[in-house]
């Protein structure tokens, strides 16, 4: 399985301050870095103002934290934290917000993102398929920003298979529309994103694994790159990533190359240009890369995970854009993609390996060193962090078989299966964000095998198939026949129920029952059992509810039918043998209301193969009230011989209409 590198959004910093014999003489401003997670990620929406904590590497007097792209009161507190004042506006409802710090010239720039959510905190994780949008073949890499600046998220995709770039703009309910197709090197791998030419608009670096490449795509703002440069590399390029190495205000490049064991860094000169400046020894085939401040002296580091070496290789930057060797991390080898975030809350960055069998997670000290804390199989392709579930507490997401394994942490470097939702055929490349705009994080996925990408949305815990009902026209006052809806607990563990309630515009129209236990196991399976018993005439509609204790409920289902309140009784009217050219005598049939608002009556009218041989009058009035009752006479008066069937027709506003009531009656040879 090829390693899959995931990179989101802007990843930089730089060195603001050189020392000289002479004192501090002021040098461009760098690039920022935002660490994840911020201090409060998430609050339930239509709370107080707050504070916001937000932790990096590379922030200077001056910087600015931005909310969706607009400034609020910041604070600066040192070189690797700022705190923002939020309003109560900015958190009155639900939704993801992106948060960036911006660095004044000279130099300077525009963070990564971070996402903050508003919604409230959650327990229980399920997942549903929004949309699998097509691809070029085998997609494997993918970047997740906003490409067009609408402020909804788009995604870009490397496509092994025909050399091309897929970029996808998202509607922000799940779905996204194909922008443009571009062409690359050979077999591209991973993507970073990045302003490259300081122009505001993002643009894409991408390793071609069989080109020794990287495609420099300048983007336009509207969705649409261009392709400016290629820029020749190591052998077999994997992974990239893009930061402000040297703190010059440009973004730089570090490119893994899996065959010669080399790691190359890519200076930047702010117009999309960048040179190869150094080639750094790693351990047996650099399949993965991860950056960050991990020593804590403001200096940006990398991170190599090899596939075939037995350490990662830590690299200490010195704020130049060189590296010197760091701590040996011992005893990790087949890693195929890195996370890093803070998972135990202590302030340092820590490092998730997803390895070919497992994922071990290691907590750093902020000096360069790590620790093992935990290790959980099985892992996957590719590896990726965020809040799913509105804890502050950084969870994670990895490529499975056919799957996306979504793990909760608890704050000490552990994680717990929370969800396995189905992706498509052999998932290979993973990224987070908010794809329907409800504040909950959400999971795109690169289906190798399938040419597609699986975009999975948070949806409640307890999934209901069918989602809706539909129940045929049924007379008002009577109970349908009951429809089943089946109930899954699509959580990895045991759910709390309590419910049904049926809610909307006519919860009394509809009924609901329920054989599911109070506590639904993890994979459990129950069933919910509706019937319809309109008490009116036309469309009527509700939801059928089931509430968990996860929070994230309620898991509903849509209800609708059809009311029959207006009735012709009875429904067919027999004459019998009656002479040609004679009338008989009249029968009955009552037109009722039995729901409970009033009709509007159109006509009544004959129809069918002979209606001239029938007469009718009524005393049913234009406007017919609830409960009323009106009564319709018919005289058959037959004009030839034989059987002659017809039909009584009543149009009107009811959901039943037209009512009809057969006639039937045979013409006979008078007497001579």
């Amino acid at each position: 399985m090829r390693k899959v590198n995931v990179v989101m959004g802007i990843l930089a910093m730089g060195l603001a301050i050189l020392s000289s014999a002479t004192g501090a003489v002021a040098l461009d401003n760098p690039v920022p870095l935002v660490n994840q997670p911020l201090r409060p990620d998430a609050v339930a929406p239509g709370g107080v103002s707050f504070t916001l904590t937000v932790n990096g590497t590379g922030f200077v007097s001056g910087s600015m934290v931005n909310w969706n792209g607009t400034p609020r009161v910041t604070t600066f507190v040192n070189d690797s934290r700022l705190t923002a004042q939020i309003t109560a506006a900015d958190i009155a409802v639900a939704g993801t917000s992106s948060v960036t710090v911006v660095n004044p010239a000279p130099g300077g720039g525009t963070s990564n993102v971070a996402f903050f959510s508003v919604t409230s905190s959650i327990t229980t994780l399920g997942f549903q398929l929004a949309s699998s949008p097509k691809t070029g073949s085998e997609p494997t890499g993918l970047a997740i920003h906003d490409f067009n600046g609408d402020g909804i998220l788009d995604i870009a995709i490397a496509n092994f298979g025909d050399s091309t770039v897929t970029i996808l703009l998202g509607d922000a309910t799940g779905h996204f529309t194909l922008a443009s197709t571009l062409t690359v090197g050979s077999n591209p791998e991973c993507i970073a994103v990045g302003d490259f030419n300081g122009d505001g608009k993002p643009d894409l670096a991408v390793t071609n694994l069989y080109s020794n490449s990287v495609s420099i795509l300048l983007g336009d703002g509207t969705g649409h790159f261009t392709l400016a440069s290629s820029v020749a590399v190591g052998t077999k390029p994997e992974a990239i990533v893009a930061a402000d190495f040297n703190g010059d205000g440009n973004l730089d490049l570090a490119v893994a190359n899996s065959i010669g064991d080399t790691l190359d860094i890519l200076l930047g000169d702010g117009t999309g240009h960048f040179t190869l400046t150094t080639s750094l020894a790693t351990e047996d085939r650099p399949d993965a890369l991860a950056v960050g401040d991990f020593n804590g002296d403001g200096d940006l580091d990398l991170v190599v995970g090899n596939y075939y070496g037995t350490d990662v290789t830590v690299l200490l930057g010195d704020g130049t854009g060189h590296f010197n060797p760091g701590p040996s991390l011992g005893g990790y080898d087949f890693v195929l993609s890195i996370a890093v975030g803070d998972f135990n809350g202590d302030g340092n960055l820590d490092l998730a390996l997803a390895e070919s069998a497992e994922c071990e997670i290691l907590l750093g000290d902020g000096a360069g060193h790590f620790t093992l804390a935990s290790s959980f199989v099985p892992s996957g392709a590719s590896v990726a962090t965020g809040d799913f579930n509105g804890d502050g507490i950084l969870d994670l997401a990895l490529t499975e078989t056919n799957a996306v394994a979504v793990r909760v942490g608890d704050g000490t470097g552990h994680f717990t299966l929370a969800s396995t939702p189905t992706a498509g055929p052999d998932p290979e490349g993973v990224a987070l964000g908010d794809f329907n705009g409800d504040g909950k994080m959400d999971v795109a996925a690169t289906n190798d095998l399938g040419n597609s990408i699986s975009i999975l949305v948070q949806a409640p815990a307890l999934l209901f198939s069918p989602e809706s009902l539909r129940f045929d026209s049924h007379r008002a006052g009577t109970t349908s026949p009951p429809q089943t809806i089946t109930v899954q607990n699509v959580s990895n563990i045991a759910i709390q129920i309590s419910g049904p309630s049926i809610t909307g515009n006519d919860p009394g129209d509809f009924a609901a029952t329920t054989d599911c236990p109070p506590s639904l196991p993890a994979g459990g399976v129950c069933t919910m059992m509706i019937t319809f018993s309109p008490v009116t005439g036309g469309s009527r509609s509700a939801n059928a509810t089931l509430l968990d204790d996860g929070g994230n409920n309620p898991s509903t289902v849509s209800l609708s039918g059809t009311g029959v309140a207006v009735v012709l009784s009875p429904g067919m009217l027999n004459f019998g043998d009656v002479y040609e050219g004679t009338i008989s005598q009249p029968m009955f049939t009552s037109l009722k209301n039995i729901g409970i608002a009033p009709v509007e009556i159109d006509r009544i009218y004959l129809t069918g193969a002979f209606p001239s041989s029938y007469l009718t009058q009524n005393n049913c009035p234009a406007t017919f009230p609830a409960g009323g009752e009106c009564r319709i006479e018919v005289e058959f008066t037959p004009k030839r011989i034989g059987l002659q069937p017809s039909r009584l027709q009543v149009d009107d506003s009811d959901g039943g209409s037209p009512q009809k009531a057969a006639l039937s009656g045979v013409g006979n040879i008078p007497p001579r």
